[in-house]
């Protein structure tokens, strides 16, 4: 089984500079097996291990929060199936909009009437072996999203490592 581990968040990430306003955040990094893997053949790769259990809680997720207004964002692995280097900034990958992109991390975000999300997925090396995290940022905007972060807030952790145990990488 791959070991993921929860990690500090990544200093050298796009992100950093959203902590100081983020509502939540974690990051999870494993070992990269692969090293020539670009950022968006990584999410594409954990997008992929999706397990039928998140599966079956992201479709739960989007028949609820149509009912209050809120966007269906579809499924984690929807939109995954061209080549990496096809995609443009703009672009859905999966039920993010990519956002930014360098060789090293890919920035993916979603924007919605009750809060912000970004994804990145970045390259490292550590003691010589390479190594990859995943990090998310959230801001809500209102109640409703600081209200919709305390069931997804605890089930984010476990998600992400599931997926990140199951991607061959």
């Amino acid at each position: 089984m791959t070991l993921v581990t929860a990690g500090d968040f990544p200093a050298h990430s796009q992100l950093g500079s959203m902590l100081g306003t983020a509502t939540f955040h974690d990051s999870f990094e494993s070992a990269l097996s692969e090293p020539d893997l670009t950022p968006i053949e990584i999410f594409q790769r954990v997008s992929r291990a999706t397990p039928a259990w998140v599966s079956r809680l992201m479709a739960i997720r989007n028949r609820a929060v149509r009912l209050v207004g809120l966007k269906d964002v579809g499924a984690l692995a929807g939109r995954i199936d061209r080549p990496a280097a096809a995609y443009q900034i703009g672009d859905r990958l999966g039920i993010f909009t990519l956002m930014a992109r360098t060789n090293d991390e890919i920035v993916l975000g979603i924007d919605d009437h009750h809060l912000d999300v970004r994804v990145s997925v970045l390259k490292f090396t550590r003691d010589g072996a390479a190594r990859y995290a995943l990090s998310t940022v959230v801001k809500t905007r209102n109640r409703l999203g600081r209200l919709y972060m305390i069931p997804v807030g605890r089930i984010h952790p476990l998600v992400v490592r599931s997926l990140m145990r199951g991607a061959r990488l």
